[in-house]
Formats: C-alpha cells, sequence, structure tokens
C-alpha cells in the first residue's frame, strides 16, 4: 500500500485549505495513545478561532494556552474515560453521518466522552458565570411555536443553530410534536452518572421535546445488564441538526434521543 503524505490525505478529505494553518514542530509522531495525529488536527480545523496548532503531543491554543494530548494513564476504561478524559480520550470514538444501520454497541458513544479542561477553556466557566457572557437569545420554532432560548455565540453555535432552526421549521407539521416545546439548551449542571459538566453548561447543546423522546436512564431503571435502545426521533431531525456538526444522543449506547451538541471534531475526516 502506498502511503499518502498529510497533504494528500488532507486534500482528500477536503482539509487542504487548512494545512498551512496547522504547523507542528519537527516532532514525528503519527499517533498519540493510539489516536491517529490526524484526529488532533481535525480537531485544529474544528475550532479555527481558539486553536492554533499540534505542537511536540500538545494543543496550543491561540491565545497561548498549552493542553497536552495524553495524560499518560493506559488501559483506561469507558467509565474511567468518562470521568478523567485526555484529549485523546475525547477522540477515540468517531461520529458518523447518516442513518444508522444498526443500534449502538455496548459502550459506543462518541462525544460523551469529554476533556473537562478543553470545553471549560472554550466557552467559560458556568460557576463564574463566563458562559452566559458569550451567549445571546435565539428564537426556537418561530414558526410553529416561538420560544427563547440561549445559545453560546462561541463557534458561532447560535448562528449554526439557527440554520437548523429554519430547516426544522419548514418540515411538515408531523415532525413538529418532536420539537416543541424544547427542553431547553443553557443549563450550568452536570452529567447525571458522571458528574462532568454537561454541554449543556457551556450553551452549546439543546434538548428537543421530551414528550416522544427517549432516554438511557429511564429505559435502564433500577435493573442491571445491557441497556435496551429505544428511539422515536426522526432521522429527517437528526440529519438537519448534522448538517451543522451537531451530533445526536440518539447515537450513542447511553442514549439519550432529545439530545443535540456542537461537536465538528466527533465526525469522520
Amino acid at each position: 500500500m502506498e502511503w499518502l503524505s498529510r497533504r494528500q490525505f488532507l486534500a482528500g478529505v477536503g482539509l487542504a485549505s487548512l494545512a498551512p494553518a496547522l504547523p507542528r514542530s519537527s516532532w514525528a509522531a503519527d499517533r498519540v495513545s493510539g489516536v491517529s495525529l490526524l484526529r488532533f488536527e481535525k480537531l485544529v480545523a474544528s475550532y479555527p478561532d481558539l486553536l492554533a496548532k499540534i505542537e511536540d503531543a500538545t494543543l496550543v491554543w491561540k491565545d497561548g494556552t498549552r493542553m497536552p494530548l495524553d495524560d499518560g494513564v493506559k488501559g483506561k476504561s469507558f467509565e474511567q474515560m468518562l470521568r478523567n478524559a485526555s484529549l485523546a480520550d475525547q477522540l477515540r470514538q468517531t461520529y458518523k453521518r447518516g442513518k444508522p444501520a444498526q443500534n449502538p454497541g455496548i459502550d459506543e458513544s462518541p462525544g460523551r466522552i469529554r476533556h473537562e479542561g478543553f470545553f471549560t477553556r472554550m466557552y467559560g466557566d458556568c460557576k463564574k458565570a463566563e458562559v452566559t457572557k458569550r451567549m445571546r437569545n435565539v428564537r426556537w420554532m418561530p414558526k410553529t411555536k416561538s420560544q427563547v432560548i440561549q445559545v453560546s455565540t462561541v463557534n458561532d453555535v447560535a448562528g449554526r443553530l439557527e440554520r437548523v432552526i429554519a430547516e426544522l421549521d419548514g418540515m411538515p407539521d408531523r415532525f413538529k410534536a418532536f420539537l416543541v416545546p424544547s427542553a431547553g439548551t443553557y443549563n450550568c449542571r452536570v452529567v447525571v452518572d458522571t458528574g462532568k459538566p454537561s454541554m449543556h453548561a457551556s450553551g452549546a447543546a439543546i434538548d428537543v421535546s421530551t414528550a416522544k423522546s427517549d432516554y438511557w436512564v429511564w429505559a435502564r431503571g433500577k435493573g442491571t445488564g445491557a441497556i435496551p435502545y429505544r428511539n422515536k426521533i426522526p432521522f429527517e431531525i437528526v440529519e438537519a441538526f448534522e448538517k451543522e456538526n451537531f451530533v445526536w444522543g440518539g447515537k450513542w449506547y447511553h442514549y439519550d434521543t432529545m439530545h443535540f451538541e456542537y461537536r465538528p471534531e466527533m465526525f469522520e475526516v
């Protein structure tokens, strides 16, 4: 098999124009803790306003902040990564666009593993009122049942969500029961099973209507063993969000079918 150069690979996935903005030093590793360097470069390309480059196994932010790609802890379980993720852990799973051919496998939950410091640095610490300073009001489903929600302006999440809303609001009425009212966006809270900040705490997530949604905690209850998968959300709704790089919690083993969050770095290159 002939190996492609980094630039040839980026050209093939539509990122060649970004290559000059992703410099790195003479450090020549192709993987960090089992994660391809291309995944880290995709991370930088996904947040161009804030991230500068990968250098010496470190993520360099445009303000000079440096974050190690790996924490040196080997052999973490999925549960351990949920509670103490490195940047490498965050990128171990990949989110695939399109209608799923099958239900998620055990612990297949691309997007649930999050490096806490990364998102706090990016969107602010909600406990210090840093997130709300960077938010604005957005009208959810204004032609159907208008509702004011608050969304982060960082990474133009608010603008991206408005484009999603425009598409959803133009859909046939049979889809509206899944969408209104929204169960909320910004909420300075943690994820129920991990104690780590939710993407709602960053103002970069939205829950659609709970009336026709499913959540793994509700399904499992007090039982143990495999989680029975459930979903009622039409894929047309999911597709509108994916166009703007929001991942859907319905593609997680720990499913949350009402939930969408802006996570461009999780998509396949």
